[in-house]
């Protein structure tokens, strides 16, 4: 699965881009599994660029499929703490149907998570966005893996990753001929 993600991923990539260009921003939803790692920090890292733009009516949140209100582990605090984003108050939300319906994107990590979404909530997949396939790095998988109980390195690298397609994802969103800011 590896070659054939690696291979195909300019296709992906481009084919995400141009979804996203026919997106007007609005509620932006990052999803992981358990809502502790991966989708905080991606949210976290939106949350700061978004901000820093001045863009406004962006609603950003994270969730998962597991269970709400736990904290996010040591190591994914100390990792993001490296990026600037303070996971340390973080406690997991759970996915709901009004969450998914509410946002204009909502951006997985993993093909089953997207898949999980049109099925649960009815989402269709032209809103839904593999965070992976915006990376402008080769890559081995589209699937951005879990460092939840790996090294302190693995989390760095993932969130590592995670900070390159955010910011791929800012850049295009911000750019969008569906985002009309009052000062541009």
């Amino acid at each position: 699965m590896a070659l054939f993600d690696r291979f195909i991923h300019p296709l992906r990539r481009r084919a995400a881009r141009r979804r996203l260009r026919e997106v007007a921003l609005g509620d932006v939803v990052f999803v992981c599994q358990g809502n502790l790692c991966r989708s905080p920090f991606a949210e976290g890292v939106f949350r700061g660029l978004i901000a820093a733009l001045g863009v406004p009516g962006v609603t950003v949140q994270s969730a998962g499929f597991a269970p709400p209100g736990r904290p996010s582990p040591k190591e994914a605090v100390a990792a993001a703490a490296l990026f600037g984003v303070d996971l340390s108050r973080h406690r997991s939300r759970l996915v709901t149907p009004d969450v998914v319906r509410r946002a204009a994107v909502v951006v997985v990590m993993s093909p089953d998570q997207g898949r999980w979404i049109r099925v649960r909530f009815g989402r269709r997949a032209a809103r839904i966005l593999m965070l992976g396939d915006l990376d402008p790095l080769p890559i081995e998988s589209r699937t951005i893996a879990d460092p939840v109980n790996q090294s302190p390195q693995v989390f760095e690298a993932c969130y590592a990753r995670i900070d390159r397609c955010v910011h791929a994802l800012s850049r295009l969103v911000t750019s969008s001929p569906a985002y009309a800011s009052p000062s541009r």
